[in-house]
């Protein structure tokens, strides 16, 4: 008589000796406790981050402290169209045409309520009538030469500001100021550079080639333009009040400056 072999998994044994796990319960265990222990780790990262998100939302600066910043480090007068262009890759902020015009009436809105601020945005002045130039914006407590446009100023004022550009753009890419996308803020100094009627070849960004060219081209106006301009701050100081000085004349006024006022020329 021969006995007919019993298969294993009938067994007590096989179960006792946990046959379904490899024989290895306690690894098993020990390695779903680690699985467990890292995901509750990763959640909490997750959970972090959206926090993180939330916060740093919540703390975005006003557009108002931004453009103080920016005027602060450019130390010109800026356009609405050049600010909204470098914000985008310099900070990762985008700004709608209409915002600037907001800003604009909530700063005299500011001025002529009783929360007086240390310093305000203003726009800068046209030297012969004192009105304001509302795409040019500027800081209340700059001296208010530097506030006023001359017949040469808009060209000046494109060049500085394309020096201040193309001078972002060079630090982005030598690492020494961290922006949002350094590719694009070297696309928006070679436009400034182009514009300015400077050669420019596509990939290639040869800053210091191109701040020399600017400079070059401010020393043709940059003195009689400041002479314009100073003559004119004298002149409309005594003709406008306070407010009027940084947000513009309610009524043209008629400054007696070279070409604006007959006979001029039989004083020289």
């Amino acid at each position: 008589f021969c006995p007919i072999p019993r298969p294993p998994y009938g067994s007590k044994a096989y179960f006792r000796e946990d046959h379904f796990s490899g024989g290895r319960p306690d690894q098993l265990r020990a390695e779903e406790a680690e699985l467990e222990r890292r995901l509750f780790q990763v959640r909490q990262q997750i959970a972090q981050g959206r926090k993180a998100g939330k916060a740093s939302g919540s703390r975005r600066r006003p557009l108002r402290e931004v453009m103080l910043d920016l005027l602060a480090e450019a130390h010109v007068p800026l356009i609405s169209l050049l600010i909204a262009g470098v914000l985008r890759p310099l900070q990762g902020l985008v700004v709608p045409s209409t915002r600037f015009g907001t800003l604009s009436n909530d700063e005299a809105k500011s001025f002529d309520s009783s929360r007086v601020k240390p310093v305000y945005l203003c726009h800068c002045l046209n030297h012969d009538d004192g009105q304001p130039v509302k795409r040019v914006w500027a800081r209340s407590d700059w001296p208010l030469s530097k506030r006023i446009l001359g017949p040469m100023s808009g060209r000046v004022l494109f060049l500085e500001g394309a020096v201040w550009t193309i001078t972002l753009a060079k630090e982005a890419s030598l690492g020494e100021i961290h922006v949002a996308n350094v590719e694009t803020l070297n696309f928006v100094a070679a436009d400034q550079a182009r514009d300015a009627g400077l050669k420019v070849t596509r990939g290639d960004f040869p800053y210091d080639d191109w701040l020399k060219g600017l400079r070059d081209l401010l020393g043709r106006y940059s003195d009689e333009d400041e002479a314009v301009r100073s003559a004119a701050a004298a002149e409309l100081s005594n003709q406008l009040s306070e407010r009027e000085l940084l947000f513009g004349a309610r009524q043209p006024v008629v400054a007696s400056l070279p070409g604006t006022k007959a006979g001029w020329g039989e004083q020289l």
